[in-house]
């Protein structure tokens, strides 16, 4: 089954990223969407092995678009685990880091039930820490 996932941060200039296509199981919770999204994100960045160090025109427009040109360089070539990304992002998500909505819908559990139809669109939306100090 394919959805979509769209990414917003608040407080960036373009808060919205490009819907990102997922091939998922049937997930009956969002704990269940979140592990396999976290576990294809791992298995890409873990295989991504770049073949070029230039960028090509098309490369440099779509980037300024999004609104940083560079080589995405990884500077650790170390493998990463997918359990504990997993743990973490659930964390972060009873932390209140990050939001989920499906469709109009806010998912405020975990182990919410949900209802996953083809090219559902989920988003994600990574919240900002205010700090600051008192003069």
């Amino acid at each position: 089954m394919r959805i979509y996932a769209k990414v917003k941060s608040i407080g960036k200039r373009k808060p919205v990223l490009e819907l990102q296509p997922f091939e998922i199981a049937p997930a009956a919770t969002l704990r269940e969407l979140v592990t396999q999204i976290v576990q294809q994100n791992v298995q890409s960045f873990n295989e991504e092995k770049p073949f070029t160090r230039y960028l090509l025109e098309n490369d440099i427009e779509t980037a300024y678009e999004q609104g940083k040109v560079g080589f995405n360089h990884k500077y650790n070539d170390q493998k990463q685990s997918e359990q504990p990304a997993i743990e973490e992002a659930l964390l972060a998500f009873e932390d209140g880091i990050y939001k989920v909505l499906h469709g109009e819908k806010e998912l405020t559990t975990l182990d919410e039930s949900l209802h996953i139809n083809e090219d559902d669109i989920f988003t994600f939306i990574k919240l900002t820490m205010l700090s600051g100090r008192l003069w």
